[in-house]
């Protein structure tokens, strides 16, 4: 048990005072020569009780000065979720990933997926989705707070799934319609690839549309050979287009640290609007240590206002 104002304990002085005042109080009588033959009468029942009385006042005093101080019991730690942002991740998974080198040794695809893996873990409170796309698109895991699970998909994500080819907008469009139906204060879609759209579906540029009507912000990432050369394998102007009509940005890495960096860049750029929340809950005592110092004071009240209200002391 604990007290939410423990000052206010301080409150139960005053009935030390209070109590030895009434207990040092005598009344009046009569002199006699001897009261030597009354010594040894015992006390009535009554008369004892009438004793007891400023011992009931004064602890009637100390329990309204415990439940001022709100004694309570934690029943348990809970948490309140912070308003997140729902995430949705639209990777390109076309053969130009697997065959293509972002570094010394891995490919592009391995790289992107460990660095996505890392994005995740690094989020708290944000619902986050996978979509994936070559020719067509496919949604692989809606937007969820289980991270776990959702590193577990993203680690088991391998091109060829998909007829081949680079259809940057039925991705984003996919994507885009994860979160369509999201209440979440802020939405957003991270689109990664290495290549031109180059696939007989919804153009990049009808699905930049369609994200800027639904309020749904884009950052797209550009994976290139060389970032200080032009790169005839993506098309970047599009790329940066897309982000610019949405409110997002474009991004280009050439190795997996710049890569790392980037989405590091994005984790900063959009952070939960709400953090998280810790709180215990509590059991209140003091209505009971109230109501205990209420009864007793108008005991105290009663008994002294009738059967106690003669009886010597």
């Amino acid at each position: 048990m604990e007290f939410a104002n423990p000052y206010l304990l301080a409150l139960a002085a005053a009935a030390a005072p209070i109590g030895w005042m009434v207990l040092r109080r005598r009344r009046a009588g009569y002199a006699l020569p001897d009261a030597a033959a009354f010594a040894a009468l015992p006390a009535s029942f009554r008369v004892q009780a009438a004793r007891m009385l400023p011992l009931l006042r004064t602890v009637a005093i100390i329990l309204l000065a415990v439940a001022v101080a709100r004694p309570r019991i934690g029943d348990a730690n809970a948490i309140v979720p912070g308003q997140g942002i729902d995430i949705s991740l639209s990777l390109d998974i076309s053969s130009s990933m697997t065959s293509s080198k972002l570094g010394p040794d891995r490919n592009r695809l391995d790289v992107s997926k460990e660095v996505i893996r890392e994005f995740i873990k690094g989020r708290t409170d944000d619902r986050i989705g996978l979509t994936v796309f070559q020719k067509d698109a496919l949604a692989v895991a809606p937007p969820t707070l289980d991270y776990d699970a959702l590193d577990r998909v993203v680690a088991d994500v391998k091109s060829g799934i998909l007829p081949d080819g680079t259809g940057i907008g039925i991705g984003l469009a996919t994507s885009l319609n994860m979160l369509r139906e999201s209440s979440a204060a802020s939405r957003i879609v991270i689109l990664l690839t290495d290549g031109q759209h180059n696939a007989e579906s919804i153009s990049p540029e009808d699905a930049a549309d369609l994200a800027g009507a639904l309020g749904i912000k884009v950052y797209t990432v550009g994976v290139v050979t060389n970032i200080n050369t032009p790169d005839a394998d993506i098309d970047e102007d599009l790329m940066r287009a897309i982000a610019e009509r949405t409110g997002g940005r474009y991004f280009v890495a050439d190795n997996p640290q710049r890569l790392a960096e980037v989405y590091d860049e994005i984790a900063r750029l959009e952070t939960s609007a709400v953090g998280r929340e810790n709180y215990e809950r509590f059991t209140e005592l003091g209505p009971w240590f109230a109501l205990a110092g209420a009864s007793l004071l108008g005991i105290e009240l009663l008994l002294a206002g009738t059967w106690l209200r003669r009886a010597p002391v």
